[in-house]
């Protein structure tokens, strides 16, 4: 652990303090390498990546931002899905689904669907390209940026494209039983969203960008003087920032000095909080397997569908990639994020670890998987949109659609909320092992 003051002294100076880095998952500091092209420095205590030297920073990820935004704006305009049965016709856009659960009286859960599936990646996209465009040209002033692009991490989960197009290929094979299918120019500019959106997210150097916003503050301010804590204050400590990584010497509250967020030690609050939502999502885990998700009328006679009903009717139908999608999906992963979440928060009231590194790993999965539980809420979204012809063929949203949502939103809310490192902080701490290759790999330096 790196050495706190017991004065006002800093144990390093403002140079060697910028080379410093938390680990946000076990808490540990570490020193970081000069880093070449290409290379990644990794926590040597718990293998979490703390920076990805990236070769294209910025103008490859600004071509893959553009291309995201044309397509996003051709998805949002064009018609994504056509079909036609029992002489009628139906055409839906991205934004239809929603709209439909809306006025059929499930309003958190068409603005849900809607929030991730057309708000949110649109503010992401936007994000990215005006900061990066912004360091490039310099049209906006540094801070303006910083603040912008602070946002940009936390937001990137819920930008949830490539789960809506899974929910797509689940809610097609009940569409091709019941109609004559069109699939139309919207469905591909989503394509070209996910494609142009995880072509920016595995180009994007963090690190980089915020050395560049740090240096272009600094240029347009070189008489303001960086904001540092008193250095005589007792209470002063090194802390990481949880926004842009740098490593502060501060008391908790003050702003960091490169991104000027609020510092924290550790997440306030941390258990109170994963337990509050963990529960809240346990409640609602019952509701949403008993009840039906969903209604479907044929010829006068409706049917209701459970998630495990859809999953036995896709195994009917020979769909057993789509059948284990959904049951991942749907009910294996959600009970694991709750049974796992659980253990971690009582293992660490307890302080009882004996596989600190396994139960890192095991939240890195959780925080993970989360998102893809959406994919029924998206599928039903996508039928309700469709399936409109009266007594002859019509689907309707159940109840047991909004408390799976809950469930989805809930245990995202729970594992953002825990803070990993309070698993290790009465920990002794672990010293690396063999280091990796250099040409794939390098070890930061633990303190």
């Amino acid at each position: 652990m790196l050495p706190q003051p017991d004065s006002g002294h800093l144990p390093f100076d403002d140079v060697a303090l910028k080379k410093l880095r938390e680990c946000p998952q076990c808490g540990l500091i570490c020193r970081m390498p000069e880093l070449r092209i290409g290379l990644v420095a990794d926590c040597p205590q718990c293998g979490h990546a703390l920076w990805r030297h990236q070769r294209h920073p910025f103008k490859y990820v600004i071509a893959c931002g553009l291309a995201g935004a044309a397509f996003y704006a051709f998805a949002l305009l064009a018609p994504f899905l056509e079909i036609s049965a029992y002489g009628r016709f139906q055409m839906a856009k991205i934004a239809t689904g929603p709209n439909q659960l809306y006025q059929t009286g499930f309003e958190l859960v068409g603005l849900l669907v809607l929030a991730v599936t057309v708000i949110f990646p649109g503010i992401k996209i936007a994000m990215l390209l005006v900061t990066l465009i912004g360091i490039e040209t310099k049209c906006l002033p540094a801070r303006v940026l910083k603040a912008i692009f602070r946002w940009y991490e936390p937001l990137r989960p819920w930008a949830m494209i490539d789960v809506y197009l899974l929910g797509f290929m689940v809610a097609y094979t009940r569409l091709i039983a019941m109609a004559a299918v069109h699939l139309d120019t919207a469905l591909f500019a989503l394509v070209g969203v996910m494609i142009s959106m995880a072509a920016s997210d595995s180009a994007l150097d963090m690190e980089t960008v915020w050395i560049a916003l740090d240096d272009a503050d600094k240029a347009a301010h070189p008489s303001v003087r960086t904001l540092e804590p008193q250095r005589s204050n007792r209470a002063a400590r090194v802390i990481g920032c949880h926004r842009c990584d740098l490593v502060n010497f501060a008391t908790p509250g003050e702003q960091c000095s490169r991104c000027h967020t609020p510092l924290h030690s550790r997440k306030a609050n941390s258990i109170s909080h994963s337990y509050a939502f963990l529960i809240a999502a346990a409640v609602f885990y019952i509701p949403a397997n008993v009840f039906p998700v969903m209604s479907i009328t044929t010829l006068g006679v409706a049917q209701p569908y459970t998630i495990f009903a859809g999953i036995v009717e896709l195994v009917q139908a020979n769909l057993w990639p789509l059948a284990l999608l959904v049951f991942l999906a749907s009910i294996t992963i959600p009970l694991a994020k709750l049974l796992t979440l659980a253990y971690l928060l009582v293992q660490t009231q307890t302080g009882r670890f004996s596989h600190l590194l396994g139960n890192t790993k095991a939240y890195r999965i959780i925080k993970f998987v989360g998102r893809w539980s959406m994919i029924d809420v998206f599928m039903i979204s996508i039928l309700v949109a469709l399936v409109r012809f009266g007594q002859f063929a019509d689907i309707q949203a159940e109840p047991g659609a909004p408390c799976f949502a809950a469930v989805v939103v809930l245990t995202m809310f729970a594992v953002d909320c825990f803070d990993p490192r309070l698993m290790w902080d009465k920990q002794p701490r672990i010293r690396p092992g063999a280091s990796p290759e250099i040409h794939e790999n390098i070890e930061a330096e633990p303190i």
